[in-house]
């Protein structure tokens, strides 16, 4: 198989810098990307010139697709929602991220405890998966932390080069490429170039000390070339006290159009943050410190912000070529994606007891030199990988149909090291094993995901869309010090793979209301943690059977969208808390299996031609089967409810709000006797907030200027204080860690075109 991976990558080079023939444009998302929105999509010429831009919403001429915060096309062969630019820009403060603008989508919730587009998210959740069990792409290629799969929010993309946002609920077609496809992917599209060139300057000022100063730039290079380009500045002292965030980004996209139908896309981005991170707080500092417990100010304590700081450093960067061979439509992504995350943390950054400080020396044998009461005991870590890969998509109308072929290829290279430390003379302490660090560790992993697809049009009105991705992860670590207790050297590789057929019937009705049906297979390999610790090396990855049935209803001042769901999930690995020596960490377990099943719903309707009603709600149950247990995170409903206003002289508006019913921390324990069980714990009650926006925009702006913007963003209108999600739990006490909903946010964004 690795031949025949290095095969395919070298043909997948050699068609991305060979092409020089024009023809039609691949019928797949303006950014690239296969969208889930066009999968059910027909093989005629119109609808690929229709198909090209991502996530279209076919009502035509009507107010409600200028007004919805998201709603599922017409197109849409699983359930989707799709979030505009015009949403993202009018109702989300200027420095939002990705998990601010799907928060209002159904079955989806966030966790943004030190305020919105502020600090990391601790925890997004579609339908009850969790970050890694879903997938998150940016035009159309898969990223994530290979380790586990995880994303950090904060550390990629903002809301400034963010054109579009789809969720797509399932696991789509077989040409739905990425590693956990079967919960769903959140596809981030970048903003398009202007025909409009200008310079825009913008800056925000609000609440907890947060101001961001940036400007973008839309320039064109004779007839051919558009280039966009952003560069942003941000500082903030959060809702959570002492965890101070500031962020750097900078981003350029540009597109040269060499004829009607070949283009040539080149982007790249660069981000760095730094903050100082929490872990959550017990009930009792919440009750006795108040909702914005965070870290503190004194360094004798673990909770000292300048003990627990950490930085992000992250890159995304393609080459994208649209073109045609023959009558071969081809599309294709050469990329290279970089992250690091360096951190000092305590060993327990919730200890607020200075009697809990002792710090122990050890020399190269593992033997005891001394041991300094009252210093602080921590470490420093790092870890970060690069990735770099292919995604090719050919597709060829053959008979009454038209026939789709592509492949997936990434190599993700990556290392992390944890080192004990006496934090309050930065001084190491070695290990009681004699090693310096409490691991040090390099891995590898090497995806392969080949597929085929044919969407046959049966009628004019029904087209049956059968495919197979085939899927292989192999990983491979390189460990000097493993995880393991006692810790020691691994070396040693694990290749995982499935066959995943999947099919769609997508009926178009009529011009305004249509229909599916879905089938596949999901797959997704263990994270890195599997064969890094002992005990974990059988685990068998997951595999689950999805069936969905939907509809779709769109007219001039109405749009619907509703689906069912059903997921047979096997060898689900759970996640439980285990004492070692450098803290309390989870370790994955086997939990057999869990059933997922729910209903949506999304609607939006146009009371007036410039206000809109906007709601969604879903009802999603996910248990372990023969079990009454709840799979963690997983609220059994969530809901949202809106109005949006645009006015014709440049006002706009919207109130949102969002439900989460109430939910479980974790599901999994272990009994007296080192046995996992199946148990519910750390229930979070249901929550509501509500945000606002109000602003106003014009396009002719004083002294000769291109127009301006002014707005005003409230986060939690209310000031609504709630738990929103789990933590883990405290290692001095074992008592749960909880984040909270971030108080009142004020934010005032000005923005001018010149």
């Amino acid at each position: 198989m690795q031949n025949l991976r290095r095969n395919a990558l070298a043909l997948c080079v050699v068609a991305g810098l060979g092409l020089a023939s024009s023809s039609s444009v691949f019928a797949q998302d303006a950014a690239g990307g296969a969208s889930a929105a066009q999968q059910g999509s027909a093989t005629a010429e119109a609808d690929k010139k229709k198909s090209a831009q991502l996530g279209e919403i076919t009502v035509s001429a009507n107010t409600v697709d200028t007004l919805a915060p998201s709603a599922s096309p017409l197109q849409a062969a699983q359930p989707t929602s799709v979030i505009d630019e015009r949403f993202i820009r009018d109702s989300l403060r200027l420095n939002a991220n990705y998990d601010d603008i799907i928060k209002y989508a159904p079955s989806v919730t966030t966790t943004s405890p030190e305020g919105p587009g502020l600090g990391k998210n601790e925890g997004i959740s579609i339908r009850g998966f969790q970050d890694g069990q879903f997938n998150v792409t940016f035009d159309g290629i898969p990223f994530g932390n290979a380790a586990d799969l995880h994303h950090t929010t904060s550390a990629y993309f903002s809301n400034h080069v963010l054109g579009q946002a789809e969720i797509d609920r399932g696991p789509g077609n077989a040409s739905t490429i990425g590693n956990a496809t079967f919960g769903g992917t959140v596809g981030l599209r970048s903003r398009d170039t202007s025909d409009d060139p200008g310079i825009t300057a913008y800056m925000t000022a609000g609440t907890w000390g947060t101001w961001a100063l940036g400007a973008n730039i839309d320039e064109n290079f004779g007839d051919k070339t558009r280039v966009f380009a952003d560069l942003s500045k941000e500082a903030s002292d959060t809702y959570l006290q002492n965890t101070h965030d500031k962020r750097e980004h900078a981003f350029i996209k540009t597109v040269t159009n060499f004829s009607d139908d070949t283009s040539l896309t080149v982007v790249t981005s660069y981000n760095q943050e730094h903050q100082n991170t929490v872990q959550g707080a017990t009930l009792a500092q919440i009750q006795k410190y108040g909702w914005r417990f965070g870290l503190g100010d004194d360094p004798t304590l673990q909770t000292y912000t300048g003990y627990n700081g950490a930085a992000y450093y992250s890159s995304f960067n393609y080459v994208g070529l649209k073109t045609t061979l023959g009558d071969w439509s081809v599309d294709e992504k050469l990329y290279y994606v970089t992250f690091d995350h360096w951190s000092d943390k305590t060993k327990d950054p919730t200890d607020e007891d200075p009697k809990h400080n002792s710090v122990t020396f050890y020399d190269s044998t593992g033997k005891k030199v001394k041991t300094v009461v009252g210093d602080v005991p921590g470490n420093t870590a790092d870890s970060g990988y690069h990735s770099f890969g292919d995604v090719l998509r050919l597709a060829h109308d053959f008979g009454p149909g038209t026939f789709q072929a592509g492949v997936w290829l990434d190599r993700t290279i990556g290392d992390l090291y944890q080192i004990p430390m006496d934090l309050t003379t930065n001084e190491m302490t070695g290990t009681k094993y004699g090693y310096s660090y409490s691991y040090l560790i390099g891995n590898r992993m090497d995806t392969f995901q080949p597929y085929v697809q044919y969407d046959w049009k049966l009628t004019d009105q029904i087209t049956v869309s059968p495919g197979v991705r085939y899927s292989e992860a192999t990983r491979d670590i390189s460990a000097p010090v493993n995880k393991s207790t006692p810790p020691g050297p691994l070396y040693t590789e694990a290749e995982y793979n499935a066959t995943l057929p999947s099919i769609t019937v997508h009926d178009q009705f009529t011009d305004q209301w249509a229909g599916y049906v879905q089938a596949a297979k999901g797959f997704l390999a263990p994270p890195i943690a599997v064969i890094e610790k002992n005990g974990n090396e059988t685990l068998k990855p997951e595999v689950t059977t999805n069936f969905q049935i939907g509809t779709n209803y769109a007219s001039k001042k109405f749009t619907f969208g509703l689906d069912a769901y059903y997921i047979d999930f096997d060898n689900y690995l759970a996640t439980t808390l285990v004492a070692t020596d450098v803290g309390t960490q989870s370790a994955y377990v086997n939990a057999g299996g869990a059933v997922y099943k729910g209903v949506e719903a999304e609607t939006t309707y146009a009371l007036t031609s410039t206000l809109s009603l906007y709601a969604n709600a879903s009802y999603n149950k996910a248990t372990y089967k023969n079990t009454s247990v709840q799979v963690a995170a997983t609220p059994t409903v969530t809901a949202a409810l809106g109005v949006l206003y645009s006015g014709f002289q440049g006002f706009y508006g919207s109130l949102m709000s969002k439900f989460v019913n109430s939910q479980w921390g974790y599901d999994t324990d272990t009994d007296s006797a080192g046995n996992t069980i199946f148990v519910n714990g750390a229930r979070i009650p249901s929550y509501m907030s509500v945000d606002g926006s109000f602003g106003y925009r014009t396009e002719h702006g004083p002294f000769g200027t291109k127009g301006f913007m002014v707005s005003v963003n409230v986060n939690n209108i209310f000031n609504v204080h709630k738990l929103t999600g789990w933590g883990g739990t405290q290692s001095v006490s074992g008592n749960d860690l909880y984040w909270g909903l971030p108080g009142r946010g004020v934010f005032f964004d000005v923005s001018m075109k010149f």
